[in-house]
């Protein structure tokens, strides 16, 4: 007003109302230089209601007679004058036998601590009537600490368990409503306290108490990541929740929590944490904080003294509730795969079919991007890079892998896996970093460091490589300074002996020259591409050491002769690479030496 005091105008379908007590009685009243309303009482100034006697908020409470102990905390925290004079307010004032229900020793409290609990149930700067209130509403205490109120047929209540049992006492500096529980700030409650005065996280809380871990979440010092009812709500729109089993529902609240205390400020741009639950929660920060991908913090660092809440937008579900794609969704690691996935057009049927995914990491498509541009691939080669990465049909974990397997891809080509005290290598050359990472619809995941390229993508060294079976070919060629020639243009067939073949003639091998050797592993090649299609019942051609082999096709098999008569048999034919094909054969070829 133009005496620089605030007025309270309130309206309403009543009408309007000025500071409590005058009301509208004529509006509108236009003039050319403003307009009138006309009102049923005069206003008079703070001062002036003091001189006239009207009781102030301190006054009215020492009237009221049930008020000794707030009145006693309020002069030793030394309120008293700023309650009596300064306003408006609207207090929440608890009885004396709140205070009595309290069990806590006002004694025992500091100075600081007391004025913390008296000014978290004033409201500054405010006269808030219950006839005001909307049925939800989040108000700062003069505290700086967010109180939630209520309001309802079953009347109004603060912080989900104090009663407003008599609203609207006036006063000259402000408004009245006495309550019948003290209102306590977070610093004095645990975290299942905290959420219980929080009017969003009813479901939870109830979740809570019906699984019998209130003790457990009150006593343990947590990190609370707690849904919204909005969020349970969304979620029980797509899961009946009937439908789960008391222990789903343990495991989805243990899963919302970590030991110990994470403040956001503690955050980094991501990271992983092992849930309570035992499975992992993936943290991101940009501009705000996510979870899991589709969870965002919405309220932050609520701390408690057994730790903290951050109030997030959706539910958490462990890996149990979820298809395979929603487990690699969560996962900030696996961003580049899912888009893949996404727009290859196989997300459906990753999700919904037992399967066994070798899963690179961002950093592992980021390595082959930059050798590879991504732009250039067609969506069938993409499709086929990914499908390269499953097992169809089949959960296969980490413990049921033996030293050595060859299995069929979702491609329809083989993968080379290793599995021993050091790891489980795929392709010789592809780690799995984290394995068994198992979801609700038959699925499993291996997170693997490097992609793994089809045959399509690759020369005939990488694709040798790979094969843990021509391991013995490979590094003969490495020893003997052949790769670099095996990875020109070609074309090349290479007819690659297996470890078995070189180990049957091993004797043999060690007494060679190295000359001599050289001449036997360029005998194994030819300077043409020759698929198994391509092949006459006989043929002779000339290997890449100028000596002949006779190639005969019978029934179906493919054997080799070669200068000394034996006649080795093609037993993998048709890895076909970007610079040739390699048949492996199940005896090493001896030239004339």
């Amino acid at each position: 007003m133009l005496n620089e005091e605030r007025t309270l105008v309130r309206a309403s379908a009543a009408g309007v109302n000025i500071n409590g007590s005058s009301n509208v009685v004529d509006a509108d009243l236009l003039a050319t230089n403003g307009v009138i309303h006309a009102i049923d009482e005069v206003l008079l100034p703070r001062d002036i209601k003091v001189a006239l006697e009207i009781p102030s908020l301190v006054e009215v409470a020492e009237e009221a007679g049930n008020f000794e102990t707030l009145l006693s905390l309020v002069e030793e925290a030394g309120l008293t004058t700023t309650l009596q004079f300064l306003g408006p307010y609207t207090a929440f004032a608890p009885t004396d036998e709140a205070f009595a229900n309290l069990g806590v020793d006002a004694g025992s409290l500091s100075t600081e601590e007391l004025t913390f609990i008296l000014t978290y149930h004033v409201i500054a700067d405010a006269e808030i009537a219950s006839g005001d209130l909307q049925a939800q509403q989040t108000v700062a205490s003069a505290a700086g600490e967010d109180l939630y109120i209520t309001a309802g047929e079953e009347g109004v209540f603060v912080n989900g368990n104090s009663e407003v049992i008599s609203p609207d006492v006036d006063a000259a500096n402000g408004i009245i409503h006495v309550v019948d529980n003290v209102l306590l700030p977070n610093a004095f409650l645990n975290n299942v306290q905290v959420a219980q005065k929080n009017y969003n996280f009813t479901t939870l809380v109830d979740l809570i108490v019906d699984a019998d871990l209130v003790e457990t979440v009150a006593t343990t010092e947590l990190t609370v990541f707690a849904p919204t009812n909005d969020a349970f709500e969304a979620l029980f729109a797509e899961v009946d929740p009937t439908s789960l089993s008391a222990q789903q529902i343990e495991d989805i609240l243990f899963y919302h929590t970590v030991m110990g205390t994470i403040l956001s400020g503690d955050l980094q741009t991501q990271q992983t944490v092992e849930s309570t639950l035992g499975e992992d929660l993936y943290i991101t920060v940009n501009g705000e904080v996510g979870v899991n991908g589709n969870s965002t913090v919405v309220a932050a660092d609520i701390q408690s003294t057994s730790g903290v809440i951050h109030a997030v937008d959706n539910v958490l579900l462990p890996n149990e509730l979820l298809n395979t794609v929603e487990v690699a969704q969560k996962n900030y690691n696996f961003t580049t795969l899912v888009s893949l996935i996404s727009d290859a057009g196989l997300a459906d049927a990753v999700a919904s079919n037992e399967i066994t995914v070798f899963a690179p990491t961002n950093d592992a498509f980021d390595a082959l991007f930059e050798t590879v541009d991504a732009s250039s691939l067609t969506g069938d080669q993409i499709e086929d890079i990914l499908l390269y990465h499953t097992i169809l049909g089949a959960q296969v974990p980490s413990t049921a892998l033996a030293p050595e397997q060859t299995v069929e891809s979702g491609s329809g080509e083989s993968l080379y896996i290793t599995a021993d005290n050091g790891g489980v290598v795929v392709n010789g050359s592809s780690n799995v970093i984290t394995a068994d990472i198992t979801s609700g619809s038959d699925g499993t995941i291996h997170v693997i460091d490097s992609v793994l390229l089809p045959n399509a993508f690759q020369d005939i060294t990488a694709i040798a490589q790979k094969n843990y079976d021509l391991s013995t070919l490979v590094g003969l060629l490495v020893d003997f300074e052949l790769v670099e020639t095996l990875q020109g243009d070609g074309p090349f067939t290479v007819f690659a002996p297996t470890n078995a073949a070189f180990e049957a003639i091993e004797s043999v091998v060690a007494g060679l020259t190295e000359e001599q050797i050289v001449d036997v592993l360029t005998y194994h090649v030819l300077a043409a591409n020759v698929e198994s299609g391509d092949l006459q019942p006989t043929q002779t051609v000339e290997m890449l050491n100028e000596q002949e082999i006779t190639i005969t096709v019978s029934g179906g098999i493919v054997t080799i002769e070669d200068a000394n008569g034996d006649t080795p048999e093609v037993i993998v034919a048709d890895l076909i690479g970007t610079n040739g094909v390699i048949h492996i054969i199940d005896a090493v070829l001896v030239p004339a030496l």
